[in-house]
């Protein structure tokens, strides 16, 4: 690349810049993914460009981490932005700041960690938020990087608005992701402590925000609507989580799917209009113990559902408690347990 075609892009410290955003935990008081304060950190400003020089700008960091910032225009995405360093921080200035993916491209929009499978490494403290994603779904062919899913190399991560794989201390706040060909948001091969803050994903075609292997997190300020399967889907290992703040509306199965899912706490939830049941329960039958269990939901509101507001659907999801909360209006049940009074305080749940 000649050097007058270059994006323009520079080194130094943009602290009046950066203290706009500057944001303080909102879900938990201990926030070990919080990296050091920017004015203390080599910062990169790239006003216009595409994803490969955002890629190369997070390259050229020096070891120990730094920012990079996304001016207020569109960033051509060919190919997945990888975060695979620790102590990176990347960040637009809202939702002005878009990464596009490209026609044809198949790929994720953001990668978070490794992008071998199985992961060799986990990858810790990075922050991304502050832009918009558009996975630009009706110009890609496959559902998997490049190809057939699961066939080897990169087709084992779905193309996704944001990947996170393998990774612990991670902060992702102030998105939106939409348009994309498998989900908006989703948490793969062991992830802790991640902490997702304000997020709307819609128009997905799978979930908004999916959570695989994924334990010790937070997940708060959530729009997610209009998606083409659940709003949330959490499928498999997803222990000691808290979901809050959320509101879930239009998606075209449930509000919330869970298989092998525990101790969880689910709080402030607006679950309505979801083209099946609104809260949906099960385990997965192939896999012996890996039913939901010890769940704790409080202040539900699930109206407006097409199928069941609540579906319990195995008698191993047991523990499972409800509290404060109101199901009505479902065009089926409100309530459907496996088996009767399986839903702990359920007596209590408004139904009128």
């Amino acid at each position: 690349m000649n050097t007058h075609d270059r994006p323009r892009f520079s080194l130094t410290i943009l602290v009046p810049f950066l203290c706009l955003f500057a944001r303080s935990p909102t879900v938990t008081g201990q926030d070990s993914a919080a990296p050091a304060p920017a004015a203390e950190r080599p910062t990169v400003y790239i006003d216009q460009g595409d994803g490969k020089a955002i890629s190369e700008a997070i390259h050229d960091l020096p070891e120990g981490g730094g920012v990079v910032v996304l001016g207020p225009t569109l960033f051509p995405v060919s190919q997945a932005i990888v975060i695979d360093r620790d102590g990176i921080e990347l960040r637009g200035i809202g939702r002005e700041t878009i990464l596009r993916l490209t026609d044809g491209a198949n790929s994720s929009v953001i990668v978070v960690g490794s992008t071998v499978t199985p992961v060799e490494r986990v990858v810790r403290n990075i922050r991304v938020g502050h832009l918009s994603i558009d996975g630009n779904r009706g110009a890609q062919s496959f559902e998997c990087c490049g190809g057939p899913c699961d066939s080897g190399g990169l087709t084992y991560i779905r193309n996704n608005g944001i990947t996170v794989r393998g990774a612990e201390d991670i902060r992702l706040e102030n998105l939106e992701t939409h348009n994309c060909r498998s989900g908006g948001v989703v948490l793969e091969k062991y992830c802790r402590r991640i902490h997702i803050v304000d997020l709307e994903s819609f128009n997905n075609e799978f979930d908004g925000l999916a959570c695989y292997e994924t334990e010790d997190s937070s997940f708060t300020q959530l729009h997610l609507h209009s998606n083409r399967s659940a709003g949330v889907s959490l499928d498999w290992k997803f222990n000691r989580n808290l979901i809050s703040d959320a509101t879930l509306t239009r998606n075209g199965s449930q509000g919330v799917f869970m298989r092998d899912s525990n101790e969880n706490l689910f709080r402030n939830l607006y679950l309505r209009d979801n083209g099946e049941q609104g809260l949906f329960l099960a385990e997965t039958r192939e896999i012996p113990g890996s039913a939901c269990q010890r769940n704790r939901f409080e202040r539900l509101s699930i109206t407006g559902n097409k199928t069941q507001g609540i579906r319990i659907n195995d008698a191993s999801c047991t523990g499972n408690a409800i509290f404060e909360s109101r199901v009505s209006g479902n065009i089926g049940e409100n309530l459907s347990l496996s088996v009767p009074g399986m839903l702990l305080n359920a007596e209590k749940v408004r139904q009128d």
